[in-house]
């Protein structure tokens, strides 16, 4: 009997024993596992979370955003030179070929998130992003500069005039405030208006001049930089006083600095990719070089009488987005265009059909002056 029960004892203390154990063991694996699942959370909070530096399933292809900081789960620093702050440039943590900030408007008010942006670099690789809640974006891809880069909210879109030649949108004298202006997009959608006149009554002139043909074309291709507020601000081309600024324009001479900023074979030809029109290259050409940057044509005018009931549409990829027609004046109003590259087609019965590629600004738009001839 005694023996019996020193054997119950004994397996009852080995029974403990091997259930302490169990639990030992089991407390040490269960807490690795949680160790192991918060940093991988962790991880995943600072990087996939919503905007976060992960690829896009959907048609977009959409890569960007940035990483968790203080207070907020998603990106931090917004309008900080990412490139160049020390945490995501070579030796930083993780590297930035390209990042910046996207807002509502130049000063940097309010953050935009959901815009797409659309980096082509110098070998034409394409990149796809979106900026986040903070309207910040980035990617790590290694990409060649310069780059091409496009940014779309809404069935808004405004392209960068000039090819980006860094990745840091943020860096010094680029987009930030007080500078070149934040990137951004305007969701106040601003009125484009103008007037169509015909060519003068005596069959019209082959002269060129500034305001029958040259303004048009500066007004549609270039002061959304080289105007109050814009890239280029130092050198303004709204008026015939500051496009014929003696910098810029010696007329009669085909060196005029003008010409050569516009001269795709030149590499000083900068404007080139703005213009992109050799019909309108040579017509401002021959404005300086042949008719002096003359301001009106030396004949009758180059505009007569006002052209009612004219048809105005302004298209992209071939569908007409905006259209009206002139008034009795010859005046014409398309509300509420957004920000984009349209093709402007102006036609009335009996004339000749009027048309060019036009960037709708996000700011300071200017009228247009059209005129149409007459068919022969």
């Amino acid at each position: 009997m005694r023996n019996l029960i020193t054997k119950g004892f004994l397996e009852y203390i080995i029974c403990l024993l091997g259930i302490t154990i169990f639990l030992i063991g089991g407390t040490r694996v269960s807490f690795a596992d949680k160790v192991g699942d918060e940093s991988s959370k962790e991880f995943s909070k600072r990087y996939d979370n919503s905007g976060g530096a992960k690829e896009d399933d959907g048609e977009e292809g959409v890569e960007g955003g940035g990483e968790g900081g203080e207070g907020d789960e998603g990106s931090h620093n917004a309008g900080r030179n990412c490139l160049t702050s020390g945490c995501h440039s070579g030796s930083g943590e993780e590297h930035f070929s390209i990042g910046g900030t996207i807002y509502t408007d130049a000063d940097g008010t309010d953050a935009m998130s959901g815009v797409k942006i659309k980096v082509i670099d110098t070998n034409g690789s394409i990149i796809k992003l979106t900026s986040d809640q903070l309207g910040n974006f980035y990617t790590q891809k290694s990409v060649s500069a310069p780059f091409t880069i496009t940014v779309s909210y809404q069935g808004r879109k405004v392209k960068m005039p000039t090819k980006a030649s860094d990745g840091g949108c943020n860096a010094s004298g680029c987009h930030v405030a007080g500078s070149a202006g934040r990137i951004f997009i305007n969701t106040n959608d601003l009125d484009l208006s103008g007037t169509v006149t015909e060519s003068s009554s005596d069959g019209g002139t082959s002269e060129i001049s500034y305001n029958s043909d040259i303004k048009s074309i500066l007004d549609a291709k270039c002061i959304s930089c080289h105007q109050s507020g814009g890239v280029k601000s130092d050198v303004p081309l709204t008026t015939y006083s500051e496009v014929t600024n003696s910098r810029l324009v010696t007329p009669g001479s085909a060196d005029s600095l003008l010409i050569r900023k516009l001269n795709k074979d030149l590499s000083e030809g900068t404007m080139w990719n703005n213009l992109n029109s050799t019909s309108e290259y040579d017509k401002i050409k021959n404005w300086i070089v042949v008719y002096n940057a003359q301001e009106s044509s030396s004949s009758q005018g180059s505009a007569g009488a006002a052209i009612s009931g004219a048809k105005v549409r302004l298209s992209q990829y071939g569908r007409i987005k905006y259209r009206t027609t002139t008034d009795s004046t010859g005046a014409f109003v398309l509300g509420k265009v957004k920000a984009g590259e349209y093709t402007l087609k102006i036609s009335k019965k009996g004339y000749k059909l009027y048309t060019q590629t036009y960037q709708m600004n996000q700011s300071n738009v200017a009228s247009l002056e059209i005129t149409l001839d007459k068919k022969q």
